[in-house]
């Protein structure tokens, strides 16, 4: 097995670039929506995007050598300071205490963590990052200084180069502040600036006050709860099990459903079995959902919200 060897070469913070502050730097403290104050919502997102060499050589697996040429990890540290301008409450602080849903997002201007690394091998000799990884992800990933909450800092980015002129960005996001459609606006608009864009393609739009509160529920008396002895099960969903579904629901109802409204219908089933809710009792599955093509009344017609998150 290869030894591979990933050096931290600088970390620090990246603040906003020295240009005009945009109308909403006006307002320094941003209200949170309902759905994104929700405590356990807020934690960090994890992803590696990897960036071949286009210039590399077929046969040896590594690039030209231009001294002159700007190292990736120096263009997207400028480029993010850029996008930082715009995307003021990445480079901000959470505040506020989160377990009374009063949270808020201060434009503090502190920055997003930056770290640039190196690798002593090319992505050739990591098989591209593909799976299973022969690199940990640790080591292509920010972390923030000892003692440091990490979902106390909305953005982490490493640029990790490999020998070859590939690099991998490594980034860390608290998602209160961006669905992955926001966050894929975001790092759009970091490659923009990178490839020397003026402005980003979508101008980010802050609209939380579009996404209105629910109503506040009466207080009650809190929920008891059994206390089981559960066993570790494997249920294997098999596809003739998924077909055969399908069809029944058709035949029964003559509506269509998913692959995945099969699978989490049966896991979904063999749990409320096992915990032995009374036959009368309605019990209700909660998972994440992209809910935005639901709102096209509500959020902006232009595009540029980013910052929204919702479970169904």
């Amino acid at each position: 097995m290869v030894k591979i060897t990933v050096t931290r070469k600088s970390q620090s913070f990246v603040v906003p670039a020295s240009e005009p502050a945009p109308p909403s730097a006006e307002t320094t403290t941003l209200e949170l929506s309902a759905i994104d104050r929700v405590p356990g919502l807020r934690h960090t997102v994890r992803s590696l995007h990897v960036f071949h060499n286009k210039k590399q050589s077929s046969t040896t697996g590594c690039g030209d050598d231009d001294d002159d040429a700007a190292r990736p990890g120096e263009v997207i540290r400028a480029a993010l300071s850029r996008a930082l301008v715009d995307y003021r409450p990445f480079a901000g602080r959470f505040v506020g205490s989160v377990a009374a849903g009063e949270a808020c997002v201060e434009c503090t201007d502190d920055g997003a963590w930056f770290v640039e690394a190196v690798a002593d091998c090319s992505l050739e000799d990591v098989n591209g990052l593909d799976y299973p990884l022969m690199v940990s992800e640790e080591e292509l990933l920010p972390a923030p200084e000892e003692g440091v909450d990490p979902t106390s800092i909305p953005v982490m980015m490493q640029v990790t180069e490999f020998a070859c002129g590939g690099f991998v960005v490594g980034l860390v996001a608290v998602h209160t502040l961006a669905d992955g459609l926001g966050a894929a606006q975001f790092i759009n608009a970091i490659s923009e600036f990178a490839r020397g864009m003026e402005k980003p393609t979508v101008a980010p739009i802050w609209a939380r006050a579009l996404i209105p509160n629910p109503p506040k529920l009466l207080p009650g008396a809190p929920p008891s709860f059994h206390s089981f002895g559960f066993q570790h099960f494997t249920m294997d969903v098999t596809s003739d099990l998924i077909a055969n579904v399908k069809t029944q629901y058709h035949q029964a109802t003559g509506q269509y459903c998913s692959t995945f409204d099969v699978a989490i219908a049966k896991v979904w089933q063999a749990r409320t079995k096992a915990l032995r809710y009374n036959l009368e009792s309605q019990v209700h599955v909660c998972f994440f959902a992209n809910t935005r093509h639901l709102l096209t009344q509500v959020l902006p017609k232009n595009g540029g919200f980013y910052v929204w998150i919702h479970t169904s």
